[in-house]
């Protein structure tokens, strides 16, 4: 086979081998800038590095930290834990306090690719995805900092990937990894839990579907197998859980004081009614209305910045987008853009009914790749339709990568003039 014939044929993995090799250099490159704590890596960062220390009140609640600092015990302690393997690997510095974000966030191009490829059977689907993640600012800031968002987007997604590969081949094996991610998810962030909730509700409706519709068997076979969501998305979930606080066990801790602290991590996010000025109401998320300042820097007439900005083609179109996938799919039997459609809602909705009052918009974080997935569906079919929609979507993803590319200053602390800074503010909510 020719070099142009091999190239023709795996033009799309070869794209994707770019673009994660762009994405994990973006996630990277002057990753140790800031070079000092920022926002809640006064917590996350902090909490890590006692944990290296052996410093059981990193574990543990009611302990006083220095001043400036506190021990972040308000979620569980998988994400921390990543932040101290890569303080352990790389040493005290932000280098190791954030170079799990950044791989996540990088190898995150990767598992949209396939998340994408298998959802609707298209590897353009994939590549359309995971060129958008890739250069999607909001995960780029999220990717480069050392707080635990990142990962519960990740775990989602592979939790989601695993699911599909479930529903495609009827591998068990795939279902249960599934929800060992689930698990991973929730141990990372108690928002996690609506991923157990929602993947193992869609695993229940696929096995019932197939046993009692497909198959019409209702035996004890069927029942059986409807069983299996039990141990996989409850019990699995709930052991990677407590195996995730195994230190706190090792200090000596009791069930009863593991119980307390669920309790009382429940109770500060009940009762966080306090105000921040960059705080947001969840029904203006994808909007992009109110993003949140992270990092500011003067440097004299100049000012470096980190400003949680997502790619503003991304978020607007998307939520046209996210519209035509809702419509599509009550017109249309699309299982791929289903799931999608209904993932961004599963993710996004139950905020309103949240007890917990004060919110940003990146706890918006885990629905967003799933409209990235819907943008890449629509852009798909354009592409397959005609040359002027092949024409459309390369417009498209040349102008969310120059969106990214305009607004790079401002989410990569690069050094900006102060007279200039007004042109990143479109509105005015954005300051």
């Amino acid at each position: 086979m020719s070099l142009r014939a091999f190239l023709g044929k795996n033009r799309i993995e070869i794209s994707l081998l770019f673009l994660l090799i762009i994405g994990l250099g973006l996630k990277f490159y002057r990753l140790n800038n800031p070079r000092s704590y920022y926002f809640d890596e006064i917590y996350f960062a902090f909490t890590a590095e006692e944990m290296v220390k052996g410093n059981r009140a990193a574990w543990e609640l009611g302990h006083e930290a220095p001043s400036g600092f506190a021990y972040e015990w308000t979620h569980p302690q998988f994400g921390k834990e990543m932040s101290a393997l890569g303080i352990l690997i790389f040493g005290d510095k932000p280098f190791g306090w954030r170079f799990f974000q950044a791989l996540f966030g990088g190898f995150g191009t990767l598992v949209i690719y396939t998340l994408g490829k298998e959802l609707f059977e298209s590897k353009r689907a994939g590549i359309i995805a995971a060129f958008l993640f890739t250069f999607e600012s909001f995960i780029f800031v999220l990717s480069r900092i050392a707080m635990v968002d990142i990962f519960l987007m990740v775990f989602i997604l592979l939790s989601s990937l695993f699911l599909v590969k479930y529903v495609k081949t009827s591998r068990v094996l795939f279902l249960i990894i599934s929800g060992v991610f689930a698990g991973t998810a929730v141990s990372t962030k108690w928002n996690g839990l609506y991923a157990v909730e929602f993947i193992g509700f869609i695993a229940f409706i696929v096995i019932l579907y197939r046993e009692w519709v497909v198959n019409a068997q209702r035996n004890i076979s069927s029942i059986l197998k409807l069983l299996w969501v039990i141990p996989i998305f409850i019990l699995i979930p709930l052991g990677v859980y407590t195996l995730v606080h195994l230190p706190f066990f090792l200090y000596g801790n009791s069930i009863g004081d593991f119980i307390y602290l669920q309790k009382s991590m429940y109770g500060y996010h009940k009762g966080l009614n306090a105000t921040h000025p960059y705080a947001s109401s969840w029904w203006g998320w994808p909007l992009l209305l109110r993003p949140v300042y992270l990092y500011f820097e003067s440097l004299g007439q100049e000012s470096a910045h980190i400003y949680t900005i997502g790619n503003p083609l991304i978020w607007w179109t998307g939520c046209a987008f996210l519209l035509w996938g809702v419509i599509e799919v009550i017109r249309k039997e699309l299982p791929g853009l289903a799931f999608a459609t209904l993932s961004v809602f599963a993710y996004w909705l139950p905020w309103a009914l949240s007890p917990r009052k004060l919110v940003f918009i990146y706890h918006f974080l885990p629905s967003l790749p799933f409209i990235i997935l819907i943008i890449a569906y629509f852009l798909d079919l354009a592409w397959a339709r005609s040359r002027y929609g092949r024409a459309f979507v390369v417009v498209y993803l040349v102008a969310a990568l120059g969106m990214f590319v305009y607004f790079y200053p401002i989410i990569a602390a690069i050094p900006v003039s102060n007279d200039s800074l007004s042109r990143f503010f479109w509105l005015k909510s954005w300051r």
